[in-house]
């Protein structure tokens, strides 16, 4: 029997609704194999996210806090210094001195003829009153001086000391006693110790500075007036305070945190400093001492931890 044209559409057309159904029943049937195989697999994926992270810790401590600042300074020396001046006008004859000299007392310093046209020649020397050091002559031979005159300074050097120049910032946290290192460019491997002996009245209005004398805390040849230093400062001290590791502070919701292990897990520690260099960091708030700060590893609060390093 011969089939029509339309019969055939209508084959066709059901057999294409076939072939559309069964890929639907197809696509359901995978869909839901996938799905099973999933949930069966999710055991091991929360296994993995679970993963226990190698950390290193440190107990915290109680201990001394330190703040250091590096700057220049100069050697110079504590003096007891006179001008010496002639006793009676006149012009000078004789100087029996240079600048740098060391004398005793009664060594003739320079010799003033006081006669004029006329007059009797009458010589006058002036003799140290001290022993010490010229430190400068003014004077000079046929010299006409009057008793108002210096013709030189002269004194006694004391101890060597430092000399410099602080920001007033430090003024709050500077304190008389206060230790500090210096080196010099001769021996810039030998680290030299000394102490804060007192802090200047006046600020320098020029460069906001105040001037600081320290002592050398033990005498050393070598030292010179004049030498420059390089001196190390403490310029705040704090003693018996909580100290931690500055890199071990983070932050979680813009504020400071650290992670300490507890039982096997890390746990996050809110927390307060007060001071901080780039070493360590005083903390006011949240750690009491005695936990176990975790320095090295990435973690999150919760996280499973294994210590693998355990630091000072």
């Amino acid at each position: 029997m011969q089939t029509s044209p339309f019969e055939k559409i209508v084959t066709i057309v059901l057999l294409l609704i076939c072939l559309g159904l069964a890929g639907i029943i197809g696509l359901h049937y995978l869909s839901g194999s996938t799905s099973r195989s999933s949930t069966m697999q999710r055991p091991n994926q929360t296994s993995a996210g679970d993963t226990t992270v190698n950390v290193s810790v440190a107990s915290v401590k109680r201990a001394t806090f330190r703040r250091t600042t590096t700057l220049g300074a100069e050697l110079a020396s504590s003096r007891q210094e006179v001008s010496i001046h002639s006793t009676i006008a006149g012009s000078v004859t004789q100087i029996s001195v240079q600048a740098g000299q060391t004398v005793q007392a009664g060594d003739a310093l320079f010799t003033v003829d006081p006669s004029t046209a006329g007059s009797k020649y009458k010589s006058t020397t002036v003799t140290s009153p001290l022993s010490g050091t010229v430190y400068a002559l003014d004077a000079y031979v046929g010299q006409h001086v009057n008793t108002s005159d210096t013709l030189l300074s002269l004194g006694m050097t004391g101890k060597l000391e430092i000399k410099a120049n602080i920001s007033e910032r430090f003024l709050s946290t500077l304190q008389v006693g206060m230790k500090a290192a210096f080196t010099t460019a001769a021996w810039p491997d030998e680290e030299f110790s000394a102490t804060v002996q007192s802090i200047g009245s006046q600020v320098n209005t020029t460069n906001r500075t105040v001037e600081v004398m320290l002592s050398i805390d033990t005498s050393d040849s070598r030292l010179k007036e004049g030498m420059f230093v390089k001196l190390n400062l403490i310029t705040e001290q704090q003693d018996d305070v909580l100290l931690i590791p500055t890199d071990a502070i983070t932050t979680y919701l813009g504020e400071p945190v650290v992670y300490i292990a507890v039982d096997g897990k890390a746990k996050r520690v809110a927390i307060t400093t007060t001071s901080s260099d780039d070493n360590q960091s005083v903390v006011s708030e949240g750690l009491v001492g005695g936990e176990q700060l975790i320095t090295a590893g990435s973690v999150v609060d919760g996280s499973s931890v294994k210590i693998i390093g355990e630091g000072i």
